[in-house]
């Protein structure tokens, strides 16, 4: 017997698309006249809500004519999709409408506390409301994960608050165990989502013993699980302290490395995510700017740039994170600044790749640096010659995105894709925005692209776009509030930021953090100082600098 069971969002998809065909009135098989105004609907959706509807459906109109326009919408929207979005001095009477029309509606949340959080989470279509609920939940879920409205959420709801990294838990083991509660609770039907689960549990997190003796012993029944295990073990057996990884929650800060001028390349900024605040490492020698930076482990890799002359460099460097120390690499084969630097793992080795950039002309060479080896060496160069690019890493395939081309010598909205696979760079689909000078960032996969510069009029960008890899299609984001080049773009506790960057009054110092509830960028903690052309690097709390 072949059997496939559905995703976790089919149904509500299906939801989705008939309450988008009631509002525009198609295939609508009911219709209700209040005081000159129709309101559409479909009578099995209806009637799946209360059979009040078939029965009585004559009386229905009778019924709405008592009530505002907003009150009979509300009523209608939650027949369809389960959520109510109304002024709370409607509410009563939404609730004596429901009433009247024998629709059941769970029971109104003023607070949210330990003993409705997670059913807030399921039932309620405040948005507010539903982010409270998610906050007392990862805060409070050491406590939650063994109650029985935890093994009731759907898996939807399980996925987000496991992948989050301000989820509070004393180790990752438990949350390990979480996710196996859950799987235990219905293992008949849950097991087809073992796989979607456990990419929220951070492998590299857990010890060699937990690995072998529980975690696969648990998951041998899904061949995807069972990869990631047989690669985090291969991970574990290979010593270097570069394979560590930094932990959840707030025991993370964020480095910035770099800068324009010399007195803000020697000075690492740092944002301490427990405090919220920002502070200034001291001088820490790096003496170059326009540089690229890849956090490796426990080291901030330092690469190439120019120095103060100004000539472009080849040195390469690492500041180690457990003792603050600073210790040379080997050196690029090429001199490069204006370029990205990324990285990727690739068997036991975390690989740093230096892409393109300027050393005399614009570069199409790639160096790859093996952490296992310390050697750099040419890979399959760029398609197409760019500096003031960005790289970005999803799904082991780097994207790099615009910069100045050798084509015509501005600014280009060509992306180029590297997959380690082929060793080749192949085209993918172009931005919607030509731009050079700009940022990206992998957030919730997708591709984040925002700000930039236009050449020669010198136009700066506050356009925001973002790349699906999966559908190869670029969509336009919210806004910038500034116009701004040389800004980073950074995921931090799950937020997605845009830091420091320039514009014609300046460097900048502002920090935007994008909120998704109001689909808005709001102002959040400055820098301690202007700074632009900088990269951004969450690293672990108890981190030396």
């Amino acid at each position: 017997m072949f059997v496939l069971k559905p995703k976790s969002d089919f149904a509500a998809k299906r939801v989705e698309y008939l309450y988008d065909a009631m509002k525009r009135d198609k295939k609508c098989d009911a219709g209700f006249t209040v005081r000159g105004r129709n309101f559409p609907a479909h009578l099995i959706v209806l009637m799946a809500c209360s059979e009040f509807f078939g029965t009585n459906e004559g009386r229905v109109e009778e019924i709405f004519s008592d009530f505002e326009f907003e009150v009979i919408e509300a009523i209608l929207k939650y027949c369809y999709t389960g959520q109510i979005s109304i002024d709370e001095n409607q509410f009563e009477k939404l609730m004596e409408l429901a009433n009247r029309l024998e629709v059941k509606i769970p029971k109104q949340f003023k607070t949210v506390d330990l003993s409705n959080c997670l059913e807030v989470l399921k039932l309620s279509g405040d948005s507010e409301l539903i982010k409270k609920a998610m906050d007392f939940t990862l805060k409070n879920f050491e406590t939650l994960h063994t109650t029985q409205d935890f093994l009731n959420l759907p898996t939807s709801n399980v996925t987000e608050i496991l992948k989050s990294d301000d989820l509070i838990m004393s180790s990752e083991e438990d949350v390990f165990n979480a996710v196996k509660l859950w799987v235990n609770h219905d293992d008949a039907n849950r097991k087809i989502e073992l796989a979607q689960l456990m990419r929220s549990v951070r492998l590299s997190l857990l010890s060699m013993e937990f690995l072998v003796d529980e975690v696969m012993t648990f998951c041998n029944v899904c061949a995807e699980c069972m990869t990631s295990i047989k690669q985090a073990i291969k991970n574990k057996n290979n010593k270097s302290s570069i394979q560590k990884e930094t932990h959840r929650g707030n025991k993370q800060k964020m480095a910035l490395v770099g800068g324009l001028q010399l007195d803000m390349a020697n000075t690492i900024d740092i944002f301490d995510g427990r405090k919220k605040s920002w502070t200034l490492s001291e001088d820490i020698g790096i003496n170059k700017i326009l540089l690229g930076s890849v956090l490796v482990g426990n080291w901030i890799i330092i690469i190439g740039g120019q120095n103060s002359s100004p000539k472009s460099l080849t040195s390469v460097e690492y500041i180690d994170l457990e003792n603050g120390q600073k210790h040379p690499l080997k050196p690029l084969n090429q001199v490069r600044r204006y370029f990205s630097a990324v990285k990727l793992c690739r068997d036991s080795s975390t690989d740093v790749y230096a892409i393109g950039g300027f050393g005399g002309e614009n570069l199409s060479s790639v160096e790859r640096w093996n952490s296992k080896t310390g050697d750099w060496e040419n890979i399959a160069p760029l398609l197409l010659a760019v500096y003031w690019h960005s790289a970005s890493v999803i799904d082991d395939k780097i994207f790099v995105t615009g910069g100045i081309s050798s084509e015509n010598g501005i600014q280009t909205n060509k992306v180029q894709m590297y997959s380690l696979e082929t060793n080749a760079w192949t085209y993918r689909a172009q931005m919607i925005q030509s731009r050079a000078d700009h940022s990206s960032v992998a957030f919730k996969e997708k591709l984040f692209v925002a700000g930039g510069l236009k050449v020669p009029l010198n136009t700066y960008l506050d356009s925001v776009e973002y790349y699906d890899p999966y559908a190869n299609l670029w969509t336009a984001f919210t806004k910038l509030p500034k116009p701004a080049k040389g800004i980073s773009l950074c995921c931090f506790q799950n937020k997605l930021l845009s830091m420091g960057g320039s514009n014609e009054k300046g460097f900048l110092s502002d920090v935007w953090e994008y909120d998704d509830t109001n689909k808005s960028w709001k102002a959040s903690t400055s820098l301690s100082r202007e700074r632009a052309y900088f990269i951004a690097h969450v690293i672990p709390y108890d981190s030396i600098i």
